[in-house]
């Protein structure tokens, strides 16, 4: 009796441990989001083939509290939770309401692109995406 029960014991012990492992596993890039934040600071997002790299143009409509933003970029499936999203840059914040940045590494493929920008209180405000597709480098 008590042998099974050491086994029971043992097995829900590894079931929780188990469960609480994948609980933990999380995108490599994940971040978190402020409720209701998304979208909200963003007056437009594009981007455009540039020679032989991409161009990526964004505005804000308000700048309380923006320190700057990351770039970042996807090869995966955007719509994936665990999808990569490498970060490229960070763009510091300054008086203009226009931001550009210049990814000059990229390979044929399906491209995602969004901003993240970073505020004071430390949460953050991700653009809509923006996808372009290369199918040869120039």
């Amino acid at each position: 009796m008590k042998t099974s029960s050491l086994h029971l014991s043992f097995a829900l012990f590894l079931f929780v441990m188990t469960q609480a492992s994948f609980a933990e596993v999380l995108p490599a890039k994940a971040m978190k989001i402020a409720p209701g934040k998304e979208n909200t600071s963003f007056a437009f997002f594009r981007t455009h083939r540039q020679g032989k790299g991409i161009t990526a143009t964004w505005g804000i409509n308000s700048a309380d509290n923006v320190l700057g933003f990351s770039v970042q970029r996807t090869y995966e499936d955007p719509t994936d939770p665990y999808a990569n999203w490498e970060d490229l840059a960070t763009v510091p914040f300054n008086s203009s309401r226009s931001f550009t940045y210049k990814d000059e590494e990229v390979f044929p493929g399906a491209i995602t692109y969004r901003i993240v920008a970073l505020l004071s209180d430390g949460s953050t405000v991700v653009s809509e995406l923006s996808s372009i597709r290369i199918v040869s480098r120039h």
